[in-house]
């Protein structure tokens, strides 16, 4: 790779999403705070797993902050490989038919795409990519680092890594939560600056807020929205009420760790 031309791709992208206004991660938690949180209704192209006994076992263990970090993962992984599966049946298929070994037919369906590529906000887009792969043979994944400036509050775009021929492909762009919406509208306009079509971008997370999810429906009204759950509020450190926490420390294991008090 040619670290300076991505570091020149970087900083370009960067300059024109702050000359498109783009710093309003704060703005947003304001604006969604005043519409009053649940009281619209929400978008079409927002897809929601179906809740089941089964999901709203998974989510109870993720969400229990006594869960130990081995099972958080264990039950995590079961979670974002049932919402990859949940997205890819949201793809275009057409009516096949095909013979079965014992010589009878049987009326299937087949995906109409046959470019699927998957892009990962990093670090807790990172944890999704396994299941992609395991579902999809051989699919590339780009990355995308979006980190957030602790002088602004604001997330900035440090690193971009993106199949040549993206714009041919249909892209599943992953981030295990989101809140706002600032880093996945960031990582939305990349990927339209690399020209790919609004349509062909599928948004998937295993938590939304209700203000990011409206946020990011209003900015890209033709982005599909694929996620476990939807969460009524965000708090202002920008986290997901009830929520599950930081999910990128509690996978990683990166939470701080609380000294033990001693009396003396």
């Amino acid at each position: 790779e040619n670290q300076v031309a991505i570091n020149l791709i970087v900083q370009h992208v960067q300059t024109q999403l702050v000359n498109r206004g783009f710093k309003l991660r704060s703005k947003l938690a304001e604006s969604a705070a005043g519409n009053g949180g649940g009281q619209c209704a929400m978008p079409d192209t927002l897809k929601i797993l179906p809740s089941t006994p089964q999901i709203k076992g998974l989510h109870t263990y993720i969400r229990n902050r006594d869960t130990p970090r081995d099972e958080f993962i264990f039950y995590s992984k079961r979670l974002i490989r049932l919402v990859i599966e949940y997205s890819l049946s949201l793809l275009p298929y057409e009516s096949v038919t095909v013979d079965t070994p014992q010589g009878e037919q049987y009326e299937g369906r087949k995906c109409t795409s046959s470019k699927i590529c998957g892009v990962s906000i990093l670090r807790a887009g990172e944890t999704m990519e396994q299941s992609l792969s395991e579902v999809c043979k051989d699919i590339r994944i780009g990355k995308i680092l979006i980190q957030t400036n602790w002088d602004t509050g604001e997330p900035e775009l440090y690193y971009l890594r993106l199949p040549k021929d993206i714009k041919e492909y249909q892209v599943i762009l992953m981030d295990a939560t989101v809140a706002t919406g600032a880093a996945a509208m960031m990582a939305i306009r990349v990927l339209l600056d690399h020209d790919v079509p609004e349509s062909n971008i599928n948004l998937v997370s295993l938590l939304m807020a209700e203000s990011g999810v409206h946020t990011i429906a209003y900015a890209f009204p033709n982005v599909k929205i694929v996620t476990t759950a939807v969460d009524p509020e965000i708090n202002e450190k920008f986290h997901v009420l009830p929520g599950i926490g930081n999910f990128g420390d509690r996978y990683f294991g990166t939470e701080p760790q609380t000294l033990p008090r001693y009396e003396f």
